[in-house]
């Protein structure tokens, strides 16, 4: 794997299980991306969203009270550039099919290896060229 720097990008990472953002956040760490913030539910994660402007959301689906499908809906109708990754380990297509529609930019199925995490900041980073 090349050892691209992603120096200048952040990220916030939302799941209710706390275990993960922990892991997900050190991963992150490691290659250079900065955590902005951890949330729990998809209220937390507008919130936290429209408070820090990240680069990258990590979103993950099915959580207690508000969703992730709240979460990327209320997050898109704010910023439909927004970059939302959901996070999921639900299979289903009709879970897939919802997730698209609302903007989904990627699906990542749990469990997952952590270095698809790479691949997939990359890709997306790399298909916009952060244009801002």
């Amino acid at each position: 794997m090349n050892n691209q720097s992603f120096s200048q990008i952040t990220a916030i990472i939302i799941d209710d299980d706390q275990g993960i953002t922990t892991v997900f956040t050190e991963y992150l760490q490691v290659h250079g991306i900065a955590t902005l913030g951890i949330g729990h539910d998809g209220k937390s994660a507008v919130e936290l969203y429209q408070k820090t402007k990240p680069d990258i959301v990590f979103l993950d689906v099915l959580m207690p009270d508000y969703d992730g499908f709240y979460g990327l809906k209320k997050i898109k109708q704010f910023n439909p550039n927004a970059r939302v990754i959901m996070v999921t380990a639900d299979l289903t297509q009709g879970t897939h099919d919802r997730l698209m529609s609302l903007g989904a930019n990627m699906i990542i199925h749990k469990p997952f290896e952590i270095e698809e995490i790479l691949m997939i900041i990359n890709r997306i980073t790399q298909s916009e060229v952060m244009n801002n």
